[in-house]
């Protein structure tokens, strides 16, 4: 299945769950390493660092701040004197929970950062989607399969809202495969869905050449602009063209371009609608 096709279902889910909920303020963009630009009236450099909190040795003043989705991580001296604060509260820096997302400042003095202000928040909202990959009800988590991203575990709140089709449902009845929506908090690294909406069955749209047919079995095989062969059903009441021409899936030549709608669900694909193109052949 084409990429583009699998992202703008992702984009449908991810728009149902959203609806009618406070959109999650965007997350700053975390640099692997501190951006040192020099401080007007001063000969001074200064640095700021965002992401996560990866380690942390308040005696020896020394915080790792990991980037956000693998962009790697900085370690900065946290000098005696600097302003701490966890969720806008004065804090101390052994106080600083490993997971909280992060905003450092400071100077630079001999290639080594020094911090001067800590700003750590411990919780935010977090919205995602994907595909289920798996779902364990014992333990409450789901794995979702992102697009792009590596695979992810949710937990999944006791009290979440899940809804299956537009059904709600236990979270045991979400299907592997199935396209889903979540929208939560993350504290400290550990991400809690309260929202989980999934679907079992969407629109299908796909573009390709058809590399083979089985009128018989009533399968049609075609490989997509990504590269991947799909072997999907037609149903027998699909209407199927060829130059704008109604005819029999056993009258479609090998190598026409093709234009395939219909349904897939967590079970496959079935086909509807074949519109195809093929050169004619000259008398």
């Amino acid at each position: 299945m084409q990429l583009r096709h699998r992202s703008a279902v992702l984009a449908a889910v991810a728009g149902i769950a959203l609806t009618g909920l406070a959109t999650a303020p965007a997350q700053a963009a975390s640099p692997a390493n501190p951006v040192v630009k020099a401080a007007a009236g001063t000969p001074a450099r200064t640095f700021t660092t965002e992401g996560t909190v990866s380690a942390l040795d308040a005696a020896a003043g020394k915080l790792t701040v990991a980037a956000e989705n693998g962009g790697g991580s900085t370690t900065v001296t946290v000098t005696p004197k600097a302003a701490v604060t966890i969720d806008k509260a004065t804090a101390k820096l052994a106080g600083l929970p490993v997971g909280a997302r992060v905003k450092v400042n400071g100077t630079v003095s001999n290639g080594v950062n020094l911090a001067t202000t800590v700003d750590a928040t411990t919780s935010w909202p977090m919205a995602g989607a994907g595909t289920v990959k798996a779902v364990d009800a014992t333990t409450r988590t789901v794995t979702v399969d992102h697009l792009l991203l590596a695979d992810e575990v949710v937990t999944v709140a006791d009290n979440a809202k899940i809804t299956l089709d537009g059904r709600t449902v236990a979270l045991a009845a979400v299907p592997v495969k199935a396209r889903i929506a979540l929208t939560g908090t993350v504290t400290n690294g550990k991400r809690v869905a309260k929202t989980v909406v999934a679907l079992s069955r969407w629109q299908l749209n796909l573009t390709g050449t058809i590399s083979a047919v089985d009128a018989a079995t009533g399968k049609i095989t075609v490989r997509s602009g990504d590269g991947a062969t799909l072997n999907l059903a037609v149903n027998p009441d699909a209407t199927i063209k060829l130059n704008g021409v109604k005819v029999a899936l056993k009258d479609l030549p090998l190598g026409a371009t093709v234009t395939l709608t219909g349904t897939d669900t967590t079970a496959g694909a079935t086909i509807a609608g074949i519109d195809a193109k093929a050169a004619t052949k000259k008398n």
